[in-house]
C-alpha cells in the first residue's frame, strides 16, 4: 500500500466525503421502487467508474516523468510505492 501523507489523507477523505454525499442523494428519493432501482443502477455502473481514479493516478505520474525528469526510484517514492510499480502506473497496467 501507497505510504500516506497527512495532504494526501485530506485529499482522499474529501474526495470520499463527495462521493458519499452524492449517492446519499439517493435517499431523498421518495419513491421506494425508483429509489431501489436508481440504487441498482448506480451498483451496475460502479465498476467503470473506477478507472478514473487510476486515469488520474497515471496522468500524475506521467507529469512527474514527463514534465518534472523524475525518474521512476523517485517517483516511486514520492507516491509510497517501489519504482517497479511506478513504472507499471505510469504505463497503465
Amino acid at each position: 500500500m501507497a505510504e500516506e501523507t497527512d495532504e494526501a489523507r485530506a485529499a482522499a477523505d474529501a474526495v470520499l466525503a463527495g462521493v458519499r454525499a452524492a449517492l446519499r442523494q439517493l435517499e431523498a428519493v421518495s419513491d421506494p421502487a425508483v429509489r431501489a432501482t436508481a440504487a441498482g443502477l448506480v451498483l451496475r455502473e460502479w465498476a467503470g467508474e473506477k478507472t478514473l481514479p487510476k486515469e488520474i493516478r497515471q496522468q500524475a505520474v506521467a507529469h512527474l516523468h514527463e514534465q518534472l525528469g523524475l525518474d521512476f526510484p523517485e517517483i516511486g517514492r514520492l507516491i509510497g510505492t517501489d519504482r517497479s510499480r511506478a513504472w507499471q502506473v505510469y504505463k497503465g497496467i
